[in-house]
């Protein structure tokens, strides 16, 4: 069994869910954060959801308001994670508007 500490970055076009992080056969992903940057000039919305088993639709953050020039660990604070994803799971984030950055950092686990 190995360990490897990885870092999914994305930047969703407004209001088109994007698929930050499909973890792979065997594997089981540790989500220590996502960090969203808005650097856009006005306020945004996220909508952070994943898929169990690429299917079907989870809402783990159902909406954030992000100011402009504004980041955020989704994941800190009294939502502290960590996040536990299996085989085939999907995160995906969703923003109102262009200019945010998403950064996902997780320890992805063989299970071979």
């Amino acid at each position: 069994m190995s360990n490897a500490y990885k870092r999914f970055k994305a930047t969703p076009s407004a209001t088109i869910p994007l698929i930050v992080l499909t973890v792979p056969a065997a594997t089981t992903a540790i989500v220590k954060s996502i960090w969203i940057a808005n650097i856009g000039v006005s306020s945004t919305n996220i909508t952070v959801t994943f898929a169990p088993d690429g299917a079907g639709t989870h809402y783990l953050v159902p909406l954030e308001a992000l100011a402009p020039n504004k980041y955020v660990d989704l994941l800190a604070g009294w939502n502290a994670g960590p996040l536990v994803f299996e085989e085939y799971d999907e995160l995906f984030v969703t923003s109102s508007q262009d200019y945010v950055y998403v950064t996902v950092s997780a320890l992805l686990v063989d299970r071979n």
